[in-house]
C-alpha cells in the first residue's frame, strides 16, 4: 500500500469506523490496510468472507509487538506462550515457570508464561477452576518475580481486566468470548497487549470485528491466536489456511496446538484430547508462518486438574523448542514480509537480513560498563574508594567470547580505577574511558581492527548510546532502559545489566556462529 494509500485510511476510513480519526502508528496502518479491504468487501457482499483474488498479493510483515522484554513478530524470533491450563498451586505454578525460564535460557527462544487464574468455562460444575483472581494473580506476580518471564492470562468478565492488568503483561480473551464486546473493550482500555483467541465458530475473516473493537479504544498493541474450529460434534480441525489468512491482518498470529489437540465435551464432564497430536501441529504451525506457538504443558498431564489429556509434557518441551526453532529458520520471510524487502543497488528487491544473520557477521562487541556490565549503583566510601558490583557469569562470558575469536571493547562516559581494572582481569585490551560522544571511539575500533559497522555488536542502557546502537549491525538494550533507547536497539535482553546481560549477549552470537557447542564440549571432556 502506498504512502497516499495510508494518509487515505487514516483520514478517510478511521473516522468511519470508529467515529473519530485514533492515533496509531503508520507501520499499524499498513497493516490495516488489509483490515479496511476486508471490512469494505464484507459490507459491500455481506457475506463475511473474502476473496483471495480481492486482496493485495503479498502479506505485510506484522508489526513488532512488545512484550516484556521481547519483541515479537515483524519477522523476528519464533516465541512460545507455555504453562500449564490452571493455576493448582503456588508451588507448582513458580516451579513449572523456573523450569520454562530455564528453557529459554538455554534454547535462546522466548516464552511467555500462561497460566489461569480462574476457568470460568469448565464443562462441569464440579470441575476445578483455579484459586480465583485475588490469589491467582498474586501467585502469577510470585512466578514473574521468580522467573522474570512475561505473564499472560484470560479475564472473562470486564471488571476482572483493570486488576489483572496490574500484574499481566498481555490479557487474553477466551476463544468462547472473543465476540464479547465490553470483555474486549475493557481488556484493550488497560493498554496491555491483547490476545485475541479465535472463536471455534468463526472464520479467519470473522476476526476483523474483534480487531475493529479493541482498535477503537486506540489500542494496537494486538496477537490473535488460532486455536482450531469446531469439526462436527466432540472435536476440532486446525485449518493451517487461518494463520495465513490472519497475517494479512497485520498483526502477530499465534497458534494454539494444545487446544487444537482437544476434543471437546467427550470426557465424563470434561473435555478429552490427544497430546500425541501436539507437537505435529506445532511443527505445522511454524511451518505455516505462525510467529508464536501456544502450549499448555504440565509435569504430569495425567493427573493435571484441567486439560490434561491434551496437555504437553513439560519434560518434552525443551526438545520441541528446539525442534520448532529450526523449522522457523527454514520459513521463507519474503512469503510473509514484503515490507521488509530493499532495493539493492541493481533495482532488484533483496530481503533484509534477520537477526541471526546479522549475528554471524559480529567480529567487536561494545560494552557500555556502568547499567550494563554492572547494575548502574555505584559505592562511595571515604577517599577515593568506590565500589561497583560486577556480574561473574558476564566475565566468564566476555573470556569466552575473546577465546572463540571476538574482539571485546568498554566504552563508558565516567573514570574509574575499576574499569581497567576489571577489564585486565578479563584480558580487555580496548578501554575507553570518559568518552561521552562514543561516535569517535566507534571509527577509531572500526579503522584499527580493519571492521565494517555491520560486524560490530553494541549493548547500551541510555541515550548516550543511541548513536552507536543506530550505526553498530546489531544493538542491544537491557531492561529498564529508556525508552527511546528500547525502540533503538534491535534486540532487548531477558537479563538486566550487572545481571547477566552480557553473557545473554555473548551466548546469542556465538549460538548464531555455530561456536557454543564447541564452547560447552570442552567442560564435558
Amino acid at each position: 500500500m502506498s504512502e497516499t494509500g495510508g494518509d487515505m485510511v487514516g483520514a478517510g476510513i478511521l473516522p468511519v469506523l470508529y467515529g473519530q480519526a485514533r492515533s496509531l502508528s503508520y507501520q499499524t496502518l499498513r497493516g490495516l490496510s488489509w483490515v479496511f479491504r476486508t471490512w469494505e468487501y464484507n459490507t459491500t457482499f455481506g457475506n463475511g468472507y473474502t476473496l483471495e483474488s480481492d486482496m493485495d498479493d503479498q502479506i505485510p510483515s506484522p508489526a513488532p509487538l512488545e512484550v516484556g522484554n521481547y519483541r515479537l513478530g515483524g519477522d523476528g524470533e519464533l516465541f512460545l506462550i507455555l504453562g500449564p491450563c490452571v493455576i493448582e498451586s503456588e508451588r507448582l505454578t513458580v516451579e513449572i515457570g523456573a523450569e520454562l525460564a530455564r528453557i529459554s535460557q538455554i534454547t535462546s527462544v522466548p516464552v511467555i508464561f500462561k497460566a489461569s487464574f480462574d476457568k470460568a468455562n469448565r464443562t462441569s460444575v464440579d470441575s476445578f477452576r483455579g484459586p480465583g483472581l485475588e490469589k491467582g494473580l498474586a501467585i502469577l506476580r510470585a512466578v514473574k518475580k521468580e522467573t522474570g518471564l512475561p505473564i499472560i492470562s484470560d479475564i472473562h468478565t470486564p471488571d476482572q481486566a483493570e486488576p489483572a492488568s496490574r500484574v499481566l503483561d498481555v490479557i487474553q480473551i477466551p476463544a468462547f468470548l472473543s465476540r464479547q464486546t465490553d470483555l474486549l473493550l475493557a481488556a484493550a482500555a488497560t493498554g496491555k497487549a491483547v490476545n485475541i483467541k479465535k472463536g471455534q465458530f468463526q472464520s479467519p475473516q470473522d476476526m476483523i470485528h474483534a480487531l475493529k473493537k479493541v482498535l477503537s479504544t486506540g489500542n494496537d498493541r494486538i496477537m490473535i491466536t488460532e486455536r482450531g474450529a469446531t469439526f462436527g460434534y466432540h472435536d476440532l480441525v486446525a485449518d493451517m489456511r487461518s494463520i495465513v489468512r490472519m497475517k494479512r491482518f497485520g498483526f502477530p498470529v499465534v497458534f494454539d496446538a494444545t487446544h487444537s489437540a482437544q476434543f471437546p465435551g467427550r470426557g465424563e464432564g470434561r473435555s478429552g484430547g490427544d497430546r500425541s497430536l501436539v507437537p505435529p501441529l506445532a511443527r505445522a504451525g511454524v511451518a505455516a508462518g505462525a510467529d508464536g506457538i501456544f502450549m499448555e504443558v504440565h509435569p504430569d498431564p495425567d493427573n493435571a486438574l484441567c486439560d490434561g489429556p491434551n496437555c504437553l509434557t513439560l519434560g518434552d518441551v525443551e526438545a520441541l523448542a528446539l525442534n520448532l526453532k529450526a523449522i522457523h529458520k527454514l520459513i521463507p520471510k519474503r512469503e510473509f514480509s514484503p515490507a521488509n524487502q530493499v532495493a539493492s543497488k541493481q533495482g532488484e528487491k533483496t530481503q533484509e537480513p534477520s537477526l541471526e544473520d546479522r549475528l554471524k557477521k559480529i567480529r567487536l562487541i561494545i560494552f557500555d560498563v556502568d547499567g550494563v556490565l554492572t547494575d548502574g549503583r555505584i559505592t562511595f566510601g571515604s577517599g577515593d574508594l568506590e565500589i561497583k558490583s560486577f556480574d561473574v557469569r558476564d566475565g566468564h562470558g566476555i573470556k569466552i567470547a575473546k577465546r572463540c575469536g571476538l574482539e571485546v571493547a568498554m566504552v563508558t562516559g565516567r573514570v574509574s580505577e575499576i574499569v581497567p581494572r576489571r577489564a585486565q582481569d578479563l584480558g580487555v585490551e580496548l578501554v575507553f574511558q570518559h568518552v561521552f560522544d562514543k561516535r569517535p571511539v566507534f571509527a577509531e575500533l572500526l579503522e584499527r581492527l580493519n571492521l565494517e559497522p555491520e560486524q560490530v555488536a553494541i549493548i547500551g542502557d541510555d541515550v548516550v548510546d543511541i548513536p552507536l546502537l543506530r550505526r553498530a549491525g546489531v544493538g542491544f538494550a537491557v531492561p529498564g532502559a529508556p525508552e527511546e533507547v528500547l525502540k533503538e536497539a534491535r534486540y532487548v535482553t531477558r537479563h538486566r545489566g550487572g545481571q547477566g546481560a552480557a553473557r545473554e549477549m555473548i551466548e546469542m552470537i556465538l549460538k548464531a556462529q555455530g561456536k557454543w557447542e564447541g564452547v560447552l564440549a570442552r567442560y564435558y571432556e
